[in-house]
């Protein structure tokens, strides 16, 4: 009967441990990025355009420094950012805590009501992206174009072997 037991709670621990390994994968695969690429937008150093979340955290530190107005140009939507970046990780927390006290946490919203407001808000996101790169890019900060990419590496060599 001890050895079931064992057993067990060494299935629990293998599975709480394995809940983390992508995000402690995910930190390390960022911070080697940025040790190679100088950046930690992982698509602007692969690719050299610029992500749907470049400017955040420019515009977190303009909106530190009380520069709302060239927080609001390095990106339009760090306010909703920020919010929902305080929001989901309450819930998170909530329904942790709920769990952990044996009772059920029930969402203020509906499953349904949740779906429509995250694939709003990507389509937003989508949308913003796709104004902020026919208006911005490649000659506007943070839309710039990323030379130094690997894909830029990549075609600056081409170019040097093919087109003299």
């Amino acid at each position: 009967m001890d050895n079931k037991d064992d057993k067990s709670s060494d299935v629990k621990a293998t599975t709480k441990r394995d809940k983390w390994m992508p995000l402690i994968v995910l930190a390390l695969f960022l911070l080697l990025v940025s040790e190679f690429f100088g950046t930690s937008c992982f698509f602007s150093s692969v690719f050299g355009i610029p992500c749907a979340g470049c400017g955040s955290t420019r515009a977190v530190r303009l909106l530190l420094q009380g520069k709302v107005a060239d927080a609001l140009r390095m990106h339009p939507l760090i306010f909703l950012t920020l919010f929902l970046l305080v929001v989901i990780p309450a819930f998170a927390v909530a329904r942790f805590i709920a769990k952990k006290r044996g009772k059920p946490f029930r969402s203020p919203l509906s499953r349904r009501a949740t779906e429509i407001i995250f694939f709003s808000l990507a389509a937003l996101y989508l949308v913003v992206y796709i104004i902020r790169m026919i208006l911005l890019f490649p000659h506007t900060e943070p839309m710039l174009y990323n030379k130094s990419s690997v894909w830029g590496k990549l075609i600056s060599l081409i170019r040097g072997v093919f087109f003299r």
